[in-house]
């Protein structure tokens, strides 16, 4: 999920806010599992012609979730930037990809993948689909094809970030998925911050 450049220091108040932060673990030297969804998305490679209509959902994808990332950033255009800022990088980087789910020629969802050395690799910013389309196997669609494409390409090891404000003492629909699709837990840690 959305991490900020303005980092947890910045945050000043006297509302404490927990957030838990989990670590993921993918060994892609062990099969994939299959999507079982029989939806009929469409799930590509996203293109940097695609940034327009990926700056228009990027936000609601993560809501409402992350309707308190959004206040603290300062509104839902500074949110935009930033996530922005990292869907075209990884629109731009040969070394990463941005999957897109497609509703008739709609983006719905979207998953970020990169590749590093030494057969590693990350899922930048976990899987967002857009609230009326979440529960129909989208978002293990997305996953799946980021995990494919990393598996392709040699990585062996793949690690994903997750940080929840709503979900401190109990799993996330996202942490759900992440686990059925083979992640294994390697940190889960909860922090206190100062909520503005």
């Amino acid at each position: 999920m959305p991490k900020t450049s303005h980092g947890r220091q910045g945050l000043s108040s006297k509302n404490k806010l927990k957030v838990r932060n989990i670590g993921f673990l993918w060994d892609l030297g062990e099969p994939l599992p299959q999507s079982r969804s029989k939806s009929k998305i469409t799930i590509r490679v996203g293109i940097p012609e695609d940034s327009r209509r990926l700056r228009k959902i990027v936000v609601e994808a993560y809501l409402p979730e992350w309707s308190w990332w959004v206040r603290k950033i300062g509104g839902k255009e500074r949110a935009r930037a930033d996530l922005m800022s990292y869907v075209n990088e990884f629109l731009r980087d040969d070394k990463k990809r941005i999957f897109v789910a497609e509703d008739s020629a709609t983006i719905i969802g979207f998953c970020g993948a990169a590749k590093y050395d030494r057969g590693t690799g990350t899922i930048g910013y976990g899987v967002a689909v857009l609230p009326g389309f979440r529960k129909r196997g989208i978002g293990s669609m997305l996953l799946l094809a980021a995990l494919g494409w990393l598996k392709k390409s040699g990585v062996r090891f793949v690690t994903l970030e997750e940080e929840t404000f709503s979900f401190v003492k109990q799993d996330s629909s996202a942490v759900f998925l992440y686990k059925s699709l083979g992640g294994r837990i390697i940190s889960d840690q909860i922090f206190s911050l100062v909520q503005v």
